[in-house]
């Protein structure tokens, strides 16, 4: 008897309730046997993220357009400590973003088309000029660190040696020109 009075316990245990997480009755024919799953408020509360696969980076994703690159990329960026040195003429791994253009060592580029993917990543459309050439260049600039670390990647354009990523560190404030 105790073993049957277990069975059915179980038995109504697993039929559960026909009322969904709000304390509504669902009688309607699209949850007729379906599971409800409760989801976080947060679901960045959701350390093993059990509900829905999600990317913390995702999560800030923004891919809007705008007309200029925001002031977080701005400022002189230094491939090593001696790039920075504005009393030094050989910084030739200096870069310096302004909201309308990057300036290099023999080069400048205007950038268009730009496009934020998030608050730290932006894509952009370049077009270089320097030592009486030309030449077009698609490229993503990347913050790390806390906006300590910029990564500068060629994704495309007319020059096949421009390819792949440059990192900078951000030149102190004393180190402006």
């Amino acid at each position: 008897m105790k073993h049957l009075s277990l069975a059915a316990f179980l038995i109504l245990a697993a039929c559960g309730s026909s009322e969904d997480a709000g304390g509504n009755n669902s009688s309607g024919p699209e949850t007729a046997g379906a599971a409800i799953e409760q989801t976080p408020a947060n679901l960045m509360d959701d350390p093993n993220n059990s509900v829905v696969p999600i990317r913390p980076d995702d999560v800030q994703r923004v891919e809007q357009t705008v007309s200029a690159i925001p002031a977080a990329f701005t400022g002189r960026w230094g491939m090593v400590p001696n790039d920075c040195d504005p009393q030094r003429a050989d910084n030739k791994g200096l870069l310096t973003v302004a909201a309308d253009r990057l300036g290099f060592y023999e080069s400048r580029a205007v950038p268009g088309n730009i496009r934020l993917e998030s608050p730290t990543k932006l894509t952009t459309d370049l077009a270089f000029s320097g030592e009486g050439q030309t030449w077009q260049q698609t490229a993503t600039l990347t913050l790390m660190d806390d906006g300590k670390t910029l990564i500068r990647e060629a994704i495309g354009g007319e020059k096949g040696d421009e390819q792949g990523a440059q990192r900078y560190s951000r030149c102190p404030a004393g180190a402006a020109k």
